[in-house]
C-alpha cells in the first residue's frame, strides 16, 4: 500500500521534486528572457515612433507592456532566484508576501484591461455601423 505524505519537507519522490525545480528554473528563465526582449521591444517601438503614438490602440499596447515587464522583473525573477537558492522569500518577509500578491493582481488586471480596451478600440475603428 502506498502512503501519501502531506509534508513538503520529506517528499516521497525526490526525483520528481528535482525535475520540478529544473522545469521551474529553465522554463521560467526562458519565459523571462523572451518576455523581457518582447516587452522591451514593444516599449521601445511604441514609445519612440511618432506615428504609433497617435493611435489609442498602440497606447493600450504600450501600457500593457509596462505591467508585463514589472511582473517579469519582479515576480518571475525572484521566483527563479528563490528556486535556485532554495529560499522562499514569502516566508521570510511579510512585506514581500503582501506586495507580491498586490503586484500579481495589479499587473494582471492592468494588462488584461488594456488588451480588452485595445480590442474594443479596434472594433469601433473598423466597424462601419459604430456611432
Amino acid at each position: 500500500m502506498v502512503k501519501f505524505s502531506n509534508s513538503h519537507s520529506h517528499p516521497q519522490h525526490p526525483q520528481l521534486t528535482n525535475i520540478g525545480q529544473v522545469i521551474v528554473i529553465y522554463g521560467d528563465l526562458l519565459l523571462l528572457v523572451a518576455g523581457v526582449i518582447d516587452n522591451g521591444m514593444n516599449i521601445l517601438v511604441f514609445a519612440s515612433i511618432r506615428s504609433y503614438r497617435t493611435t489609442p490602440c498602440t497606447f493600450y499596447f504600450l501600457i500593457t507592456s509596462i505591467p508585463n515587464m514589472i511582473y517579469l522583473l519582479s515576480i518571475l525573477l525572484i521566483r527563479i532566484i528563490g528556486t535556485v537558492l532554495a529560499i522562499d522569500l514569502s516566508r521570510i518577509s511579510i512585506v514581500w508576501c503582501k506586495s507580491r500578491i498586490f503586484l500579481i493582481g495589479i499587473c494582471s488586471l492592468t494588462s488584461l484591461a488594456c488588451s480588452c480596451l485595445a480590442t474594443v478600440d479596434q472594433f469601433f475603428m473598423t466597424s462601419q455601423s459604430a456611432l
